[in-house]
C-alpha cells in the first residue's frame, strides 16, 4: 500500500447503494471514530496509550442463490483495552464498485501512514537493539523467529533461523514457512481474520532484506 501525498483525517461512507446512510470516519492522534452523529452516538475508541494499536482488514465476497452478488469492504480496529471500531461498506450488482474500492484504499494506505508505519519502525528499533518481542503471534530474536506451524500437534512452536525463513504474499493472507522442509513447516496469516498481519509482513521482509544487503 503506498500513501496518499496528503493528509485526510476523515471520510463520509455510504455503507450500500441500498442503504443511503451516511456515516463518518475520522480520526486524530487520540481516538477514532465511526457512526452516525444524527442517529446516536459515534462508535469511538481511544489511542491516547502507549500500547500499540491492531488492525485487520480485507474484502468479503457476497454470495447470492448462485453466484456472487456484491463485495464488502471491513476493517476493525482495535486498542489495547479491547474497545473496537468496525467499519464496512458493500457494493451490490457492481454499483459504486469503482469508487467504493478507491475510498476504501484511500482509508487503508492513509492510516497505515498515521499509525502503522510507525509501529513497524517501533518492532525493527527492537530488533536492532536485539531485544525479543512477539508480533501476531510469532516470536522474533536476533536468531530468528518462532511460529505455530498447521502441522505440528497441539500448536507446538517451531524454531526458524533467520537463512531458513521463506514467505508468501498473497492477497487474503500471508505465509511464513521453513526453505528446508516448507510443506512440513508452514503458517499463513489472514488479513481478514488475524491481527496486525500487515506489520508483521512489513516486519518480517524488511528484517529478511537487510540481510541480503
Amino acid at each position: 500500500m503506498t500513501a496518499p501525498a496528503y493528509a485526510k483525517n476523515s471520510w463520509l461512507i455510504k455503507q450500500s447503494f441500498f442503504n443511503r446512510r451516511v456515516k463518518e470516519l475520522s480520526y486524530t492522534p487520540q481516538s477514532i471514530s465511526f457512526g452516525n452523529q444524527k442517529l446516536a452516538l459515534p462508535t469511538t475508541i481511544d489511542l491516547s496509550k502507549e500500547e500499540p494499536i491492531q488492525y485487520r482488514f480485507g474484502i468479503k465476497w457476497i454470495t447470492g442463490y448462485k453466484f456472487v452478488i456484491g463485495r464488502k469492504y471491513q476493517l476493525f480496529i482495535r486498542n489495547s483495552s479491547g474497545e473496537t471500531v468496525k467499519i464496512s461498506f458493500g457494493s451490490y450488482y457492481g454499483i459504486n464498485k469503482v469508487p467504493l474500492f478507491n475510498q476504501y484504499i484511500e482509508i487503508l494506505n492513509q492510516l497505515w501512514r498515521s499509525y502503522f508505519d510507525g509501529l513497524v519502525d517501533q518492532y525493527l528499533a527492537l530488533f536492532e537493539q536485539k531485544i525479543p518481542f512477539t508480533l501476531a503471534n510469532v516470536r522474533f530474536d536476533e536468531f530468528g523467529i518462532k511460529i505455530k506451524s498447521v502441522n505440528l500437534i497441539k500448536g507446538e512452536e517451531k524454531s526458524l533461523l533467520w537463512a531458513d525463513v521463506g514467505t508468501k504474499d498473497y492477497q487474503t493472507y500471508f505465509a511464513i514457512y521453513s526453505k528446508q522442509t516448507p510443506s512440513m513447516i508452514n503458517k499463513s496469516y489472514s488479513y481478514l481474520n488475524d491481527w496486525n498481519i500487515r506489520v508483521l509482513y512489513s516486519v518480517v521482509q524488511t528484517i529478511l532484506i537487510r540481510r541480503k544487503a
